[in-house]
């Protein structure tokens, strides 16, 4: 044997016995840091075992792609592996079973498994899992006929591929509620990592309510959390990016969130945030796009001494055209159709003014614009001070809502109803005036169940860096005064303020038998009692809950 084929074979014995090396060093529990990674994921295409053949290469090629050599976690987003017509069964995390070696579950979550043992990556991914309900007592009467329960499900694999944390989602979006399953009591789903930080996890809608998403926080101390979501982006408010990072402010956790991107469908928008040091590394797009976003992410435990990269600001210089998202298909909040609202001139440059809810919630604006140069013949969003306070909102026409904000909106025109709205491509759109100044301030009720954020946007969908505004929050008697104040000069603002969330005490009925709607016909007094009648059942169910 010559010495090259003998060096050759030489090394063929060695890789077999040893196997892949990964060359990366993992976090240690000592390092202030850990390395993090979302997946901005085009969702598989078709349906069944057709959307999980064209989606599982694909999340594959990333899990053991390079780029991922130097990474603790791994993100994907929600709903974009399998669907309702090809479920999988999930072991229980507490057997800590590894489907690589135990290959009694489906083909996917076995091939899932075995990357992330291949990659020494704990991987979290989003399924339709389903369940034997038939003999589960914690079910309570709500198994399917089939004797199958289906959940919208997070699987947490270790870096050996072992099962480690599930969860099923518990606030289900539109449809959801014909295919999946709620559990009676929303879970709280945690696992600890082997470079010393405890995740919590839950799924999209579940943002928006109390539990599990503030009670990890508030019972477990929680302080990182993984969000895989299929964010339906609606302005002004609620685009992705800036409820991610407007939350993870609000609460100063760090956020992982993984979202799917079909922009024609209002998908889209992931991200890394920091708490109130900020985003990391986030991304929207306005064409569907594959993207791994990978940030160090700093742990709470080193907060005190961890250094961020300094920001340096660049000289503000106007511009008539910026960039703006225009593929991107967006919901419009309905709720500001019933908030009171104050169109101020096309033309203002400083505004003082106070915006009154029923007189009970009074928020505080201060304005103040500089024209741009040569920008008169273009056409402009003209803005809207805006105040509600009540229960009798909606998230996103799914559940009822209690919430408070006060902010700046853009509008295509003078009417309310095209507030929320953007223009569209063929309009080219340019910045008559920049804000110079802008502030927004007001007294909100101190309750136990409340998280009042930040909620800024621009042309492109992003929010506007921490470091471009100020946040200043105090507590007097029974009542925390916020102010949000512009710290640097900004064209192309769509919206600008405070966005108060006070978690209604009412439940979703959408799992329960459908409640009786008013006959046709019915006289108002009639509709009244209907209404009395539904709201009393929803109180009903929320006790029930709560046993």
């Amino acid at each position: 044997m010559s010495a090259v084929p003998r060096l050759s074979w030489i090394l063929c014995c060695l890789a077999i016995v040893c196997g892949p090396q990964r060359t990366s060093q993992h976090s240690l529990p000592t390092d202030p840091t850990y390395n993090a990674g979302v997946v901005e994921f085009i969702p598989g295409q078709g349906k069944g075992r057709s959307k999980v053949n064209e989606a599982l290469p694909r999340m594959k090629a990333i899990i053991e792609s390079e780029a991922t050599s130097n990474l603790d976690i791994l993100i994907f987003p929600e709903f974009v592996l399998n669907d309702y017509t090809f479920r999988t069964y999930v072991p229980d995390p507490a057997l800590r079973i590894s489907p690589c070696e135990v290959p009694n579950y489906d083909w996917f979550l076995t091939e899932l498994s075995c990357a992330a043992r291949s990659r020494q990556l704990y991987v979290v991914v989003n399924l339709m899992e389903k369940v034997f309900c038939a003999n589960d007592t914690t079910i309570v009467g709500r198994c399917d006929a089939s004797g199958l329960n289906t959940y919208n499900t997070n699987v947490v694999f270790d870096r050996q591929g072992h099962v480690i944390s599930r969860y099923r989602k518990s606030h289900l979006y539109r449809y959801e509620w014909y295919n999946v399953n709620v559990l009676p009591k929303p879970e709280l789903a945690t696992f600890t990592t082997d470079f010393g930080v405890t995740f919590g996890h839950f799924i999209c809608f579940d943002m928006l309510y109390w539990e599990p998403a503030k009670v990890l926080l508030h019972e477990r101390g929680i302080t990182d959390i993984i969000y895989p979501t299929y964010w339906f982006s609606e302005l002004p408010f609620l685009t992705a990016v800036q409820l991610q990072e407007g939350w993870a402010f609000a609460n100063d956790v760090n956020l992982l969130a993984a979202d799917a991107s079909k922009p024609s469908g209002q998908n889209g928008g992931s991200g890394i945030y920091a708490g109130q040091l900020g985003r990391l590394n986030a991304t929207i797009t306005e064409v569907p796009t594959t993207q791994l976003l990978t940030a160090a992410v700093p742990k709470r435990a080193f907060r005190q001494s961890y250094q961020p990269a300094p920001v340096i600001q660049p000289a503000f210089v106007p511009q008539i055209v910026t960039p703006r998202l225009t593929k991107f298909d967006l919901l419009r909040d309905y709720n500001i159709d019933i908030a009171t609202t104050l169109l101020l001139p096309a033309n203002f440059t400083y505004v003082n003014e106070t915006v009154c809810y029923d007189s009970n919630f009074c928020c505080h604006f201060q304005a103040a614009r500089t024209p741009v140069a040569n920008s008169a013949g273009y056409v402009s969003y003209r803005y809207r001070l805006a105040a509600f306070s009540g229960q009798h909102a909606t998230h996103q026409r799914v559940d009822p809502a209690e919430l408070q904000f006060c902010a700046v909106f853009a509008c295509t025109n003078e009417a309310l109803y095209t507030c929320g709205l953007i223009f569209p491509a063929e309009i080219t759109v340019g910045n008559q005036y920049y804000f110079s100044a802008l502030n927004v301030s007001a007294s909100f009720p101190q309750r136990p169940r409340r998280l009042i954020m930040p909620t800024t946007v621009d042309g492109s969908l992003m929010p506007l860096p921490v470091h471009t505004y100020d946040w200043q929050s105090s507590e007097r008697n029974v009542t925390t005064t916020v102010s949000l104040s512009l710290s640097y000069p900004k064209h192309d603002i769509l919206t600008f303020g405070l966005w108060c969330n006070y978690y209604t005490d009412l439940v979703s009925s959408h799992n329960f038998d459908p409640l009786l709607p008013p006959a046709e016909g019915m006289n108002s007094s009639a509709s009244r009692l209907a209404s009395a009648w539904i709201l009393s059942t929803s109180l009903l169910l929320t006790a029930l809950r709560q046993l």
